[in-house]
């Protein structure tokens, strides 16, 4: 543990035993609610990779860290790449060709092939792709006297990724650990904290901890389905968001009750802005309140604009508030 994590993990034991009332041994984690002596990191709240985002840091076990990050986070980051560029860049390209995972379609469905660095076997097709200069073979997995017959038949390189669950997962952690920095174990013990570290995010690591990628993913897909209202693309607002953990500026979910029943969080990745909405932290008996937004149609979301002031741990509104659409419709969930 290097001398930052320990100063910090210093300061939320302090924190930690103002809001329970005892201290931990050595690390209360946010997400698997247990206390024990493993390895420790600098958590980045938003990616490391994502330019011009926040660079701030929280506590984390490594072991959690490394696994939202390898299964997720790793697919979640392609989200920065220039939507112009070319098929043939990203082709040619050996890092973004690793990322991307171009594949070889003939009328729609894919010719398994590879890059060769050597001798291709007599029964595959070598096939030579140039572009400024530069050049790779690849081998296709069919035989010479096939491709020659498919000529006139409809060849492509499919280059598209969807990382919908890569982005709902990333983003929520990133919500999460947005608060936990903020506001510590006062959020993280309550209802909200609990239900979203806990519930979401710590019982599907530990039912998945060890597994190959692709079956994480696999599990992936049921686990967050019921949470896939909790985050949206921010298209845009007239107010100037920076991202939460940046600029500590968030909108306030009222009810009809009179009551705050969620809080929107803002995470940027590059020029990107997102918003996740979590359960209010402070009242327990609004978590139902929430569980049923995600779970119903309604879009419609009275909110107040409001900056958590840290030295005075108050939220000051900086607007009346006003109506905003939280889309439901549509295709949203893979």
């Amino acid at each position: 543990m290097n001398e930052k994590v320990r100063r910090r993990r210093d300061q939320l034991w302090a924190d930690y035993t103002k809001v329970v009332g005892h201290p931990f041994d050595f690390f209360y984690c946010p997400v698997l609610f247990r206390d024990e002596n493993v390895p420790l990191c600098q958590g980045h709240i938003v990616n490391k990779v994502f330019g011009a985002s926040s660079r701030e840091w929280t506590v984390q076990r490594q072991d959690v860290d490394s696994f939202y990050g390898s299964n997720f986070e790793a697919d979640f980051e392609m989200l920065q790449y220039d939507r112009n560029r070319t098929t043939d860049e990203i082709f040619m390209d050996k890092e973004l060709r690793k990322k991307f995972d171009p594949k070889i379609l003939l009328d729609g469905k894919q010719v398994a092939h590879f890059v060769a660095h050597g001798k291709i076997p007599e029964e595959f097709t070598k096939v030579e792709f140039e572009k400024d200069g530069q050049s790779i073979v690849v081998g296709l997995k069919i035989a010479p006297d096939l491709f020659d017959a498919s000529a006139d038949r409809k060849w492509e390189i499919d280059t598209s990724r969807d990382i919908r669950i890569a982005a709902l997962v990333s983003l929520i952690k990133a919500a999460h650990l947005t608060l936990f920095e903020m506001l510590g174990y006062q959020y993280a013990l309550s209802a909200a904290g609990e239900f979203v570290g806990r519930q979401i995010l710590g019982q599907f690591l530990d039912q998945n901890r060890g597994k190959p990628k692709a079956t994480v993913l696999e599990n992936a897909f049921p686990h967050f389905r019921e949470f896939a209202h909790m985050v949206r693309p921010v298209l845009s607002y007239d107010f100037d968001f920076q991202g939460t953990i940046t600029d500590r500026m968030l909108l306030l979910c009222w009810g009809s009750s009179g009551f705050v029943w969620a809080k929107i969080v803002f995470v940027r990745t590059g020029k990107f802005l997102h918003a996740v909405i979590l359960p209010v932290y402070d009242r327990a008996e609004m978590v139902p309140t929430y569980i049923d937004f995600l779970r119903n149609q309604s879009e419609s979301i009275s909110v107040t604009v409001c900056r958590y002031e840290p030295g005075e741990e108050r939220w000051e509104a900086h607007k009346d508030p006003t109506h905003l659409t939280w889309p439901k419709r549509g295709i949203l969930y893979p």
